[in-house]
């Protein structure tokens, strides 16, 4: 009987932006594990309005839809 492997997937949060890098770096420095930054920002940026000088582009590149990235981010594309 053959097992099937699980992907183990682990979710952090970090706070000061030194912090975050170092450790974004140095999971994705790892050749079985996958990084991604702030993935729900462009959400963040259309729900909030918040200024910020590059909040159309990353509006417009990165998916906004909360779901989809959420299905995304646990595998459930």
């Amino acid at each position: 009987m053959s097992q099937i492997e699980v992907p183990i997937r682990i979710a952090t949060w970090s706070g000061p932006r030194n912090i975050s890098t170092a450790l974004m770096r140095s999971w994705g420095n790892r050749p079985d594990t996958a990084v991604c930054d702030e993935p729900l920002y462009a959400h963040y940026l259309l729900r909030t309005g918040v200024p910020h000088p590059g909040a159309d582009e990353v509006v417009r590149r990165q998916e906004n839809d909360w779901r989809k990235v959420v299905d995304w981010l646990t595998g459930h594309r």
